[in-house]
């Protein structure tokens, strides 16, 4: 991957001309493209050529760090404003899914292979304090094998030449050491003079991605979400690809940079750009098998789209609305696992609590109501469900809970339904219950 880094949480502008057909470049346009994670792709325009047309679906520029680039739209400069006098001018923002840097490109152009990361994949995949202790590998770590794709995890480093001030930058107390390691290197240097020695700086992971048939940058882009959501769930945390670059042939060269708008709220920003510590996180790299996971998460993906969103855009704030929502939400799922199970309908919220759940969880879910009522934890699941749900119930439960327990209800109700997910993707049980330990609400933990 280049130097050339458009990362989706970072601001970028570009000043540039921009035309809607590569072969014309007479019929153009002065115009800035702003982004930043909360707005998305930004066009800020002014057109004066009156024949620039009105709408269209793609726009190509030249930018002015001297790159092509390609805007994915549509279009509809209708739709801004005018300005009337000897000049007629259209100018206005307008805003756009999708920016290509490094070519011009058609939208049903076919792709062979990406490579992007994800934010925190680095830290997910090893503690970044320690990274002195990992020794840095060409070429493929690991493989991961779907029904129609292939993803390889590979490093990507960085280094600094240190062949003429290696001895430079080591210490030792012992004189004589240090002398006898200086001779050493010198007789080395003399004996391969065509070679240098580099010092890293960092160290990276990242994947490549390979579709068994070449797909479109927009059908590229779908299956690189698939598999951000699912670290968003093992994180606990909003996750989306980072640094995406998309190759048109199997030998990686003539890259091309994808900048996509995700138009998160300010609250999800500062979730996803805070720093999470690998041996925090609910669940790290050590503690599963990447290539189970992932493959069985694409068959499952779109059962578990909703699930994955509520993670990828947390805010960390309920309002009582939301947490009524959330309830009827979860409460549902766990209704839909029991009938997937088999389990009877006297049985579908404690069911799947009882084969899912954890001691702690358990207990903790329970709590929120037994200084209420003396009814099961099914019954009482039911009613605020019902409560929340339908009008006209008697709200005896609506009365007596305060906000944080709903919110508390909730949340443990979507680690029922995401430890269900886990096991289905072969996620160990004794991982699943550490997931458990370290997301139960800290009130009733």
């Amino acid at each position: 991957m280049s130097k050339d880094v458009y990362g989706v949480f970072d601001a970028h502008e570009f000043f540039g001309e921009f035309f809607h057909n590569q072969d014309d470049y007479a019929s153009r346009f002065s115009a800035k493209i702003k982004y930043s994670p909360e707005t998305g792709l930004i066009l800020e325009y002014s057109i004066v050529d009156s024949d620039v047309p009105s709408a269209c679906e793609i726009l190509f520029g030249i930018l002015n760090n001297g790159k092509r680039c390609t805007l994915f739209g549509p279009f509809n400069f209708n739709l801004g404003g005018r300005r009337f006098g000897v000049i007629n001018t259209k100018y206005g923002s307008h805003g756009f899914p999708c920016l290509v840097m490094g070519d011009f490109v058609s939208p049903d152009k076919k792709f062979d292979h990406s490579r992007f990361t994800f934010h925190h994949m680095q830290e997910f995949f090893y503690p970044q304090g320690h990274l002195d202790g990992v020794a840095y590998k060409d070429g493929t770590l690991e493989t991961i094998k779907g029904t129609d794709w292939i993803i390889e995890i590979e490093n990507r480093a960085t280094f600094n030449d240190v062949t003429e001030t290696l001895m430079n930058l080591i210490i030792n107390e012992n004189g004589k050491a240090l002398k006898r390691l200086s001779s050493s290197y010198e007789k080395i240097k003399t004996a391969f003079p065509d070679n240098s020695f580099l010092l890293r700086k960092s160290l990276e992971y990242l994947f490549k991605y390979i579709p068994c048939t070449p797909k479109t940058i927009k059908e590229m882009y779908l299956d690189i979400l698939k598999i951000t959501s699912l670290f968003s769930i093992f994180m606990d945390r909003p996750t989306f690809p980072d640094e995406v670059k998309i190759f048109p042939n199997a030998e990686a060269s003539n890259s091309i940079s994808l900048l996509s708008s995700i138009n998160l709220e300010s609250r999800t920003v500062g979730l996803a750009k805070s720093n999470p510590s690998h041996f925090l996180m609910p669940i790290n790299r050590n503690k599963i098998d990447l290539s189970k996971t992932i493959s069985t998460w694409f068959e499952l993906h779109d059962s578990y789209r909703v699930l994955s969103t509520t993670f990828q855009y947390e805010t960390n704030h309920r309002t009582l609305h939301s947490a009524y929502s959330d309830v009827i939400l979860f409460s549902t799922n766990i209704e839909s696992i029991a009938h997937d199970l088999g389990m009877p309908t006297s049985d579908k919220y404690e069911g799947p609590i009882n084969r899912y759940g954890s001691d702690e969880l358990k207990s903790a879910i329970r709590n929120i109501f037994i200084i209420h009522n003396n009814n099961s934890l099914g019954k009482n699941l039911s009613d605020l469900r019902n409560e929340l749900a339908h009008v006209g119930r008697p709200k005896k439960l609506i009365k007596i809970l305060n906000i944080s327990d709903y919110v508390d209800v909730a949340e443990i109700l979507k680690l029922v339904v995401v430890s269900h997910l886990l096991e289905q993707i072969g996620v160990a049980r004794d991982v699943i219950y550490g997931y458990q330990k370290r997301l139960l609400p800290k009130a009733q933990s």
